[in-house]
């Protein structure tokens, strides 16, 4: 039952940072931490140092080189020291009690490819549901004790070794976003089972800051975030094994939801400028990190 979880750091809030840690120490065997180049690196050592080096372990990458590549160099890590199963997370997100005793149980018991766990909004509480898709239409679904969804978000996925050997690596091109959702729908159509279970509860933010427009919650993100999530829609265009609803759907909300983020930042030349560059690259075919 060795359990890995695999942090991937980037310039994180030190005591949120923490809060991860303690809930985390005693639910797995191993702690990988992997850092993209935080500028904070000298604080993040002097949090890890205060837990047993056979527990946790830092991999500095020195520079910023994407969350697929931190995740994947984090799950190669993992498959050297004989883990037999993955737990992967963002740097914010907080596990409840039992958490991994919980999905390791649903995931054995169920016969999954890729389990997620139930996660809520810190600052509302609120549970988010899970996502299905019917054509470009999205459906809403509350999570059981096992909910299938069209995929899973990365922060508090579970999975085998067995079953990300024989997926594949994380899509390196896609550098941040989109990566879960590439993962997922590939194992998808390999035919491994994609859920979620509510026998497990982590918080976990989604966004720089969400706001209400006439009744829907709409994520703000950061111009930079923005421009990864318009370049690598198009990326997506390209996958024939993304279903042509989903498609349809991110391309065309994308770029309304870049003119709300436009409307709504308060920087909004450099929100418009990486609007373009990200229409600009993903029509051209520039992926990776992000072109001068």
């Amino acid at each position: 039952m060795y359990i890995c979880s695999i942090t991937v750091t980037y310039n994180p809030e030190e005591s949120v940072l923490i809060a991860q840690l303690e809930s985390l120490k005693a639910q797995v065997d191993k702690l990988l931490v992997i850092d993209n180049g935080s500028r904070n690196i000298s604080a993040i050592k002097n949090i890890l140092i205060n837990y047993p080096v056979e527990l946790v372990e830092l991999v500095e990458l020195g520079i910023n080189k994407g969350l697929a590549y931190a995740q994947n160099i984090g799950i190669n890590k993992a498959k050297a020291l004989h883990a037999k199963h993955i737990l992967l997370l963002d740097q914010d997100s907080i596990l409840n009690v039992r958490f991994v005793e919980n999905i390791y149980c649903v995931y054995i018991e169920s016969g999954v490819g890729i389990l997620g766990p139930n996660f809520f909004d810190p600052e509302t509480n609120n549970c988010y549901e899970g996502t299905n898709y019917r054509g470009p239409f999205i459906k809403r679904v509350p999570i059981t004790g096992l909910t299938d969804v069209a995929y899973v978000i990365a922060s508090g996925s579970f999975f085998s070794i067995d079953v990300f050997n024989d997926v594949g690596p994380m899509n390196e091109d896609l550098f941040i976003d989109y990566v879960d959702v590439d993962w997922s729908l590939r194992a998808k159509k390999m035919g491994y089972r994609v859920a979620m279970t509510n026998m497990s509860l982590m918080s976990h933010t989604i966004g720089d800051a969400r706001i209400n427009i006439f009744g829907r919650t709409i994520s703000i993100h950061s111009p930079i975030r923005r421009y990864f999530l318009i370049r690598n829609s198009f990326y997506m265009l390209r996958l024939s094994y993304i279903p042509i609803g989903y498609k349809i759907r991110e391309l065309s909300l994308n770029l309304v939801r870049a003119l709300i983020s436009l409307y709504v930042n308060e920087n909004k030349k450099e929100t418009f400028l990486m609007i373009c560059k990200g229409i600009k690259d993903g029509l051209l075919g520039s992926f990776g990190p992000m072109s001068k």
